[in-house]
């Protein structure tokens, strides 16, 4: 789990199979398409908005709290960070969590699907 520290707050924000099924449906695309999303994802706002807005459901659903905030709280807490311009802030850290964290999910599915292959004993 992220945590984005604002001045008041720490906002923990997930990324994970429930993030990229929502990112999907509520932008209604595909996976591979997402995947194009991503490596622009530095050069659209409303993408770092959905982001970090999705992370956040994703995370109060992981942990069974309720949704209090907003994509309107959302784009406060990127303005308290230092907004997306900071090289080294903290939205960019998270962009590179939730690329991180989709790389390792897609990783993970194919490790799982691969098959070892069987040891012959020879003589």
């Amino acid at each position: 789990m992220f945590q984005l520290k604002t001045n008041n707050n720490t906002i923990n924000l997930k990324w994970g199979t429930w993030a990229m099924a929502e990112y999907t449906k509520v932008n209604n695309v595909t996976i591979d398409k997402y995947f194009n999303l991503l490596a622009t994802a530095h050069t659209d706002l409303n993408i770092i908005v959905q982001l970090v807005y999705i992370g956040y459901k994703s995370a109060c659903v992981s942990t069974k709290q309720e949704i209090e905030f907003t994509e309107v709280d959302a784009c406060e807490w990127i303005d308290e960070v230092g907004s997306i311009f900071q090289a080294e802030g903290q939205i960019v850290e998270y962009v590179k969590y939730v690329m991180e964290t989709t790389m390792l999910t897609i990783q993970g599915v194919a490790k799982d699907e691969k098959k070892k292959p069987k040891k012959t004993n020879v003589g």
